[in-house]
């Protein structure tokens, strides 16, 4: 069986859980004092502590490209060695 990865479905699925472990992370400090932002803050230029609109609007940009970014990392050589096997 050699079935290819969907591109636009592995972006929708690595933007889901980065947002969803943005968002809780960012919950987690505001509500219990974590120091969670710690870690976003080298990965999204433009995220700012304490938190402001246009901080969190900047780091859920860069997680629509961090998305886009890892999806073309894995779909793309993952279908083109399952076709190259197809092939043979």
């Amino acid at each position: 069986m050699n079935t290819t990865l969907n591109f636009r479905a592995t972006v929708y699925t690595l933007l889901i859980a980065l947002i969803s472990s943005y968002v809780l992370c960012i919950a987690g400090d505001l509500l219990f004092g974590w120091t969670m932002y710690q870690a976003w803050l080298p990965l999204l230029p433009g995220f700012t502590w304490p938190l402001t609109t246009g901080g969190f609007l900047v780091g859920l940009l860069w997680l629509v490209g961090y998305s886009v970014y890892g999806a073309a990392l894995l779909v793309l050589p993952y279908n083109y060695f399952v076709q190259r096997q197809a092939g043979k």
